[in-house]
């Protein structure tokens, strides 16, 4: 790397000074002195010229520009080897890092995605994804986007789907809640998921989404957990963008807790088919199961727990 100094240290380079010896001898000055010859002249040898001296102040303030400048070059090179501490520090921002965007991978394409429709219909989305799989929603006529309006007309008040109206809705599509959390409990998942279980899990909306801003605030919202890869990562099908990504613990962790910190509701429930069981049978069955969470909708609204409600 080369670097050009500033005018003000920019200096002729002066021609190699030769000193010779003056005439004067140094007895008369130990005698003025009232000094040892060898003292006065060791001291006259070692002593720096006047042009030494400058030499030296000169060297020093370019060796301490030079650094000057590297540091500074270093710092807003673009891509120049910054360390992620540095890249969390934000200029205008008093220093303060700002929190990391969310460490998410493989964000996908994946066709078993039900994508929501609406603003606050992602626990229909997720009834739907779930009865396809795991119930009869394969076997009904009707299209993913007419199963979705119907769910949410029958068992909502359009503002978001509480847990109490999740298992109503999986209920409906030949789905059962076998257990639930109101945290990530890894191991009952991983239990779950080795025995082809599935789990519905309310999470904070941004948290999930690869293209949320660092510090974004995000709402309820419910997402699949269908999978698990060999580094330990969960397959995550997310309604609102309609793919898939994949996570480690600890960050589908921290969505979990982030939506019950900041919208009091989050957890997940565990399911598996209902095996031809009634609807009622299966609902009453379920919602014990989620009788424990806190039953806020996934969208942050007022919740409607009553079972089957019918749309005017």
């Amino acid at each position: 790397m080369s670097v050009t100094l500033p005018p003000n240290l920019q200096r002729p380079v002066a021609p190699r000074a030769e000193l010779t010896p003056t005439s004067q001898k140094p007895e008369p000055a130990a005698q003025q002195a009232a000094l040892p010859l060898a003292k006065v002249v060791t001291s006259v040898e070692s002593a720096p010229t006047a042009v030494q001296t400058e030499h030296a102040s000169d060297a020093f303030a370019a060796e301490d520009a030079i650094r000057m400048l590297q540091g500074w070059a270093n710092r807003f090179a673009s891509g120049a080897g910054a360390s992620p501490e540095a890249d969390a520090l934000r200029v205008g921002q008093a220093c303060a890092p700002q929190e990391a965007a969310p460490q998410i991978g493989d964000w996908e394409d994946d066709a078993s995605v039900v994508q929501q429709t609406k603003e606050q219909n992602c626990g229909a989305a997720v009834a739907v994804m779930l009865g396809n799989e795991k119930g009869t929603g394969k076997t009904q006529a009707a299209s993913d986007t007419e199963k979705m309006d119907a769910l949410d007309s029958r068992f909502t008040d359009g503002d978001g789907t509480t847990p109490i109206e999740l298992s109503n809705m999986l209920a409906s599509q030949g789905v059962k809640v076998t257990e639930s959390a109101s945290k990530l409990d890894k191991g009952l998942l991983d239990d779950a998921l080795s025995r082809d279980g599935k789990a519905a899990v309310l999470v904070d909306s941004s948290k999930v989404d690869p293209r949320a801003q660092a510090g974004e605030k995000g709402q309820a919202h419910w997402v699949t957990v269908e999978g698990k890869d060999d580094q330990g990562r969960y397959k995550v099908k997310d309604p609102g963008t309609g793919k898939s990504v994949k996570m480690d613990a600890d960050t589908l962790s921290d969505a979990v807790d982030t939506s019950l910190r900041e919208h009091k509701t989050g957890g997940m429930v565990i399911v598996e088919g209902a095996n031809g069981a009634s609807e009622e049978q299966v609902a009453a069955e379920s919602n014990s199961k989620v009788a424990s969470l806190a039953n806020e909708e996934g969208g942050g609204s007022r919740a409607m727990s009553r079972f089957g409600r019918e749309s005017s």
